[in-house]
């Protein structure tokens, strides 16, 4: 008898079992969806059987190689996710993937730290930490892991008044409004996708150069003997900073005037308290008996 089933739909034909392109070639990537796409992104006339098996099989390999990188830096970091600043650390620290995505921005991947060698703490001695004696019992430590309580969380499981209303703000220690921003990021369509971290860095972003302006133009109205900043004073502030001037260049601000440009001989010079000179004490009376005149009479 033969070992496959016969049904009546198919007219007593035995069934076989559908398989996929990727279980055929032995990958987890789909290779079906791989030679959609290249289909649809017309990058040539004709693509061959064999181009998305190789694709999906090249993909996965780096798929592995970046997770495992990844993997060993969360370890490292004694974390038990994967996110994108260990992802980022990954392909930063190999040389051939840090060539292969050099022009590449990892949203929320953070910078490489670059610090001096001196700088970092010294680790402790394997043998000074084995010969350090604990005072207290390891049982100590898990007294009150039974009874302690998450925070903000009572006993019967509800969330307390303080946790609730935490606003994204708060969280990310800004003062700008992140959620505000975020909708008008959504509303402005200036991307099909917005990721979480985007709203966030521009918030941070924005709140720096505020009090960056802010700071300049409270120093302007300072020297001008104002104490409230005044639009003509963020204009003093923004073109004299090098950098806020170039970022600045072809924004007009309303009410701010015109940067004064005076010859440096027309300024009038401050009057301090200064000695008189030689040049500048009034002449002293000289006495008749030196000129020869004021003995004789006449």
């Amino acid at each position: 008898m033969a070992s496959g089933k016969r049904s009546k739909s198919t007219g007593g034909k035995i069934e076989k079992k559908v398989t996929s392109r990727s279980e055929k070639a032995g990958l987890a990537f789909p290779v079906g969806r791989v030679a959609r796409l290249l289909k649809n992104g017309n990058y040539a006339q004709r693509i061959g059987s064999g181009a998305p098996v190789y694709l999906a099989a090249v993909l996965e390999y780096l798929c592995a190689e970046v997770l495992e990188l990844s993997g060993n830096a969360a370890h490292d970091n004694k974390k038990h996710r994967i996110t994108a600043r260990f992802i980022q650390l990954a392909v930063r620290n190999d040389e051939e993937l840090n060539e292969l995505m050099r022009g590449v921005v990892i949203a929320e991947g953070g910078v490489l730290p670059q610090i001096h060698s001196e700088i970092l703490p010294k680790k402790t001695s394997a043998k000074s930490a084995n010969n350090h004696i604990p005072t207290e019992k390891p049982e100590a430590k898990w007294v009150n892991l039974d009874t302690t309580m998450a925070p903000g969380r009572r006993s019967s499981g509800k969330v307390s008044a303080s946790t609730q209303n935490v606003s994204r703000s708060h969280k990310a220690g800004l003062q700008f409004p992140v959620s505000r921003i975020h909708r008008m990021l959504r509303k402005g369509n200036y991307a099909q996708r917005i990721g979480s971290g985007a709203p966030v860095y521009l918030s941070a972003v924005l709140e720096y150069l505020v009090a960056e302006i802010l700071e300049l133009s409270g120093n302007a109205a300072r020297d001008h003997k104002k104490t409230r900043i005044a639009p003509r004073h963020i204009t003093l502030a923004i073109r004299s900073d090098e950098e806020l001037a170039k970022m600045c260049n072809g924004v007009t601000i309303s009410q701010g005037g015109v940067l004064p440009n005076v010859h440096s001989d027309l300024i009038p010079k401050p009057k301090g308290k200064k000695v008189h000179s030689k040049a500048q004490r009034p002449p002293v009376q000289q006495d008749d008996d030196e000129d020869g005149y004021g003995s004789e009479e006449y």
